[in-house]
């Protein structure tokens, strides 16, 4: 039975050492440490959606223009994206290509 794997690129690291280690963010760590436990877990996206757990990490799988991407938030200003390896739609969804944090702020939504 094949797992989920992650692929952490070298800008993933650089972002979490500046995001959340440098910013002294134990939670946010901590939340992340839990996110990626129940993802490698996981067999596939399809199981992992299925987990009641999505729920409190708020896991979801975007619409519209974004509809490859997932995103789960660590905190009302940090957000964790994940692109899955695999063509839309997906299939098994059994490894996740690129992951990486998305700063929420005035700039993420624009002025309105």
């Amino acid at each position: 039975m094949s797992k989920i794997k992650i692929i952490k690129e070298k800008a993933y690291i650089k972002s979490l050492k500046k995001v959340i280690i440098l910013a002294h963010r134990d939670n946010e760590l901590k939340t992340l440490e839990k996110i990626e436990r129940l993802i490698i877990q996981s067999k596939n996206m399809k199981e992992l959606m299925l987990n009641p757990l999505h729920i409190i990490y708020n896991i979801e799988q975007k619409k519209g223009d974004l509809q490859e991407i997932f995103t789960a938030n660590l905190n009302s200003k940090i957000r964790l994206r994940m692109k899955p390896v695999a063509n839309y739609p997906y299939d098994k969804l059994e490894q996740i290509d690129s992951i990486e944090f998305v700063i929420i702020d005035d700039k993420h939504y624009g002025d309105g």
